[in-house]
């Protein structure tokens, strides 16, 4: 039996046993001529051409293999490095996908620890708009996901 859940509200928590997922967003600027990150809270305002960091923190309690991290992307957002690929961080060999509607990361291998991956976003259209929650989820066996918040942005002309 599948059964289909449809809300409008976004995921408050996130929830996860054997993995778990969070996600932050930062506006990045300009002070002193260096870059910096200012943490976006719920409900943030930004304006067309902000960039945006998307910081995602995943975290396994135990080791699993075919592993896929879905972070689905607002709207009004778009991609600054649209390159799908490989990729190596944290001393982790994994496969990077960028689609229409989100970021997608896959794992061969993921061991027990926790790793924050990032990506940078455009602000590119005006509007009021939602991400769902991300989702960290065994491949092979689907029990086993966990899901960050879902967020809430507002981009102004």
């Amino acid at each position: 039996a599948t059964w289909h859940v449809s809300t409008e509200d976004a995921a408050i928590d996130s929830l996860g046993d054997l993995f778990s997922v969070r996600r932050a967003y930062f506006r990045r600027v300009i002070r002193g001529g260096e870059w910096a990150l200012e943490p976006l809270d719920e409900g943030a305002k930004l304006n067309v051409g902000d960039e945006v960091e998307v910081r995602l923190t995943i975290a396994a309690r135990h080791g699993a293999e075919y592993v896929h991290l879905r972070d689905p992307r607002a709207a009004g957002l778009e991609p600054v490095n649209a390159r799908s690929g490989p990729r190596f961080d944290h001393a982790l060999a994994y496969r990077q996908e960028v689609r229409d509607s989100a970021m997608n990361l896959f794992f061969d291998r993921l061991p027990t620890g926790e790793f924050t991956f990032r990506y940078r976003l455009k602000a590119t259209m005006a509007g009021e708009f939602r991400a769902s929650p991300a989702t960290l989820q065994s491949v092979y066996a689907p029990e086993f996901t966990a899901h960050s918040s879902g967020t809430r942005l507002t981009i102004a002309p």
